[in-house]
């Protein structure tokens, strides 16, 4: 009889125990540009807890040189993001009487995050609904917004209006804010800066976000914003960042090379050689080619190739 009772409750329990099993997803492995993690894997189950640090010129979004994230149901917390301090934003501007809503609270944030603040009840923005944006530039927040007091006209001795509470609204202490420069939306600049061999590739009610075009890097700052004066922030360059290699001044041996070929900074390209599965391998590295001799295709794969 124990034996029953015993099986019949293992028939109930073993399917829910592999249903809740189930049911928690694994976690595909991050992407965390400016940084590694360990251990290396493709997916990892729920619960598991990843370490990474982040290359030099980067920190994790927390606090630390290294940092911790945990797989919960097919998701990272806190997720795993490397930020270029150079450019990265501290605490964000503590406003009274608002809060910060739909962010988790980091140390640092990474260059063009937005935030959203929402006044309590009783205090609304100035001029504008109850919710307003801050961005992070260049180290520092745009001007956070002021909630005031909600004023309801009442009538006093003489039939005139003031507002309640016997007293004119008050502005909550925009004394205590960080200060920092000030901004105004992008379309009240006037035409968007022209930087040669770019293209703007996101834009923002506050900054637009430039990206270099093929065989050119951005030196500078990627965003831009407009200060209060209707000027820009300082505006990045693309300069030329990549290789000529011309057959008629610099030609390969053993390589039957007819045109000129163009190689990205860092890119690697491989030429057949005249022999047959022999080639050699061209690299674009600061302005300058250099070249291995010509191998086969299983000594370039093992890497030892001269």
């Amino acid at each position: 009889m124990c034996i029953r009772y015993l099986g019949f409750i293992l028939l109930i329990w073993f399917p829910r125990a592999l249903h809740a099993q189930s049911a928690a997803q694994s976690c595909s492995a991050p992407r965390l540009d400016g940084g590694f993690f360990a251990p290396k894997q493709q997916t990892y189950s729920d619960g598991t807890e990843l370490s990474y640090t982040c290359d030099e010129g980067h920190k994790p979004a927390v606090k630390g040189w290294w940092a911790t994230s945990t797989c919960h149901n097919g998701k990272w917390s806190p997720e795993p993001q490397c930020i270029e301090s150079i450019h990265a934003c501290g605490e964000p501007p503590k406003i009274p009487h608002a809060v910060i809503v739909h962010q988790k609270y980091r140390d640092f944030f990474a260059a063009d995050t937005k935030l959203q603040y929402e006044c309590e009840d009783g205090y609304t923005v100035e001029g504008a609904d109850t919710t307003k944006l801050i961005f992070c530039f260049s180290g520092n927040w745009t001007e956070g917004p002021t909630c005031s007091r909600e004023t309801r006209p009442t009538t006093g001795q003489g039939g005139g209006t003031q507002p309640a509470g016997g007293g004119s609204s008050t502005t909550s202490g925009s004394t205590d804010r960080d200060s920092g420069p000030t901004f105004r939306p992008v379309d009240d600049c006037g035409a968007y800066p022209y930087i040669p061999n770019s293209d703007v590739v996101q834009k923002g009610r506050m900054f637009l976000k430039y990206q270099c075009k093929a065989f050119h890097t951005l030196v500078g700052e990627a965003t831009v914003a407009c200060y209060s004066d209707r000027t820009w922030s300082p505006l990045p360059v693309c300069k030329e960042t990549f290789c000529v290699l011309d057959p008629a001044q610099n030609p390969l041996p053993n390589v039957q090379l007819s045109r000129v070929e163009y190689l990205k900074e860092g890119e690697r390209k491989h030429f057949p050689c005249i022999w047959y599965d022999y080639s050699r391998r061209v690299q674009c590295t600061n302005g300058r080619i250099t070249t291995t001799g010509c191998c086969s295709t299983y000594d370039h794969g093992r890497g030892i190739c001269p």
